[in-house]
């Protein structure tokens, strides 16, 4: 199986530490985020496709060509166009197989990616306190999803998806959906797809994403 990992965005909340360096080699424990994210990749991963853009060629020189034995393929984001812009860049490299997806720049447990990967279709989530920030997976009695709402200003749960999927090529033949800066959002289109296909809901027993300086603070002591 393959793993696409986004990682490509500015990092624009947590300037100035990014000023010079792509958020994903940001160092918690003395480790760059993205190295915590392939160590913990499950072990029948054999190729990784990286999605670049601000400050790509960091990443690219910094990791090479392989990482723990897996192959590293890296394709850059022309221009920071949204998740699931940056997904499609990976399409012709899919063979019209399942693949993990993951944020760059979120920290997982191994052991959920391995859970998630054991479902044809599986979205991660987590319960949070702060609903209003996160794309919120909307849930039946089955424990399949119904849909994600990005960032709700009304109570619709408390699942957060974590931005961590096992899709099939499916997903490119849906609607796109555009956030307000006119990004594409792969979240909501999973949400979509799974009015048509039934995708498993796995609850995460940890993640920790990085969007603020304190958050590399914070994760020192977690991970």
């Amino acid at each position: 199986m393959r793993a696409v990992i986004l990682a490509a965005g500015e990092g624009k909340r947590l300037r100035p530490l990014t000023s010079s360096i792509p958020k994903p080699l940001l160092k918690v424990k003395g480790k760059p985020i993205l190295e915590h994210t392939f160590r913990n990749l499950p072990d029948f991963i054999n190729e990784i496709i990286l999605i670049i853009g601000y400050r790509g060629n960091q990443i690219k020189k910094y990791f090479g060509s392989e990482f723990g034995g897996k192959k590293i393929i890296y394709i850059k984001q022309p221009e920071p166009l949204g998740t699931f812009h940056a997904l499609s860049c990976a399409k012709r490299y899919l063979n019209g197989e399942p693949f993990l997806v993951l944020v760059g720049d979120d920290f997982y447990k191994k052991e959920d990616l391995e859970k998630l990967a054991g479902y044809p279709v599986s979205a991660l989530a987590k319960e949070t306190d702060i609903p209003e920030r996160f794309g919120i997976c909307k849930t039946g009695a089955s424990g399949y999803l119904e849909d994600i709402v990005e960032k709700p200003d009304y109570p619709c749960g408390n699942l957060a998806s974590t931005g961590a999927f096992v899709l099939t090529p499916h997903i490119f033949a849906e609607q796109i959906i555009y956030g307000p800066n006119q990004e594409q959002l792969l979240a909501p289109m999973v949400g979509s797809l799974a009015k048509k296909m039934r995708i498993k809901i796995v609850n995460a027993s940890f993640w920790f994403p990085i969007g603020y300086p304190e958050d590399l603070i914070k994760a020192g002591d977690l991970v």
